[in-house]
């Protein structure tokens, strides 16, 4: 229960630190990219390609994330964020999930063993994968 409980209260904390950065940022949302909204404006991306995404999954992400997504990777890596975890991941808009791809894991103050993957993967690619992510079942 209490790991529940700061699960749910460290979310809170980075959810709350994305918005305030999107709110200073003086921009309109129109004006926005996805990377611009990610820290938690855009709660969820339409056009993303779960089939293509479950591929780039496999190539980019695997590793560390493991094939299901919880975190079971086969590397060095110390612990892992699992991406299925029930009343976690379903809270985690899709801007979140983008810039953690986009800018890796130390932009939103989680791993900084979590790379950037800004310059191998496109938008939409990015989209692509949360798309996929989104359809791993949780626990």
């Amino acid at each position: 229960m209490r790991r529940l409980i700061v699960g749910a209260l460290g979310a809170l904390c980075l959810l709350s630190i994305g918005v305030r950065a999107v709110a200073q940022s003086g921009q309109a949302a129109s004006d926005q990219t996805p990377s611009d909204q990610a820290l938690g404006e855009v709660e969820h991306f339409t056009g993303g390609d779960a089939g293509h995404g479950r591929q780039l999954f496999e190539r980019y992400c695997r590793g560390c994330h493991g094939p299901d997504g919880r975190g079971a990777g086969m590397t060095f890596m110390p612990h892992i964020g699992n991406l299925t975890k029930k009343d976690y991941i379903e809270f985690l808009p899709d801007g979140f999930l983008y810039t953690v791809i986009t800018e890796g894991g130390a932009a939103v103050g989680k791993s900084g063993f979590m790379p950037s993957w800004k310059s191998t993967l496109s938008d939409q690619d990015i989209k692509d994968v949360i798309a996929f992510i989104r359809t791993l079942p949780t626990y």
